[in-house]
């Protein structure tokens, strides 16, 4: 267990930043979304945050506007 004085930290899979093209500070979408599910981002599976990516490059490409109530739209939780 860290010591109170350790500046606040997560821990992540490496292919998250290598593989997926995840970058920090996180999007408004990834906030919006971890904040619905009430999660933190370790507690997401590599294969969950590819789906976000992947939701936010289709939405970037189609001009449609990237927010968690689109991704809401197509699929409710």
């Amino acid at each position: 267990m860290g010591r109170s004085t350790d500046p606040p930290h997560f821990y992540v899979y490496q292919c998250f930043f290598r593989d997926l093209g995840v970058c920090l500070p996180f999007t408004q979408f990834e906030c919006d979304f971890l904040n619905f599910i009430n999660a933190t981002p370790c507690q997401l599976h590599p294969n969950s945050w590819g789906f976000l990516r992947a939701f936010q490059v289709l939405c970037t490409v189609l001009g449609i506007e990237v927010s968690l109530r689109v991704f809401l739209h197509f699929f409710p939780l």
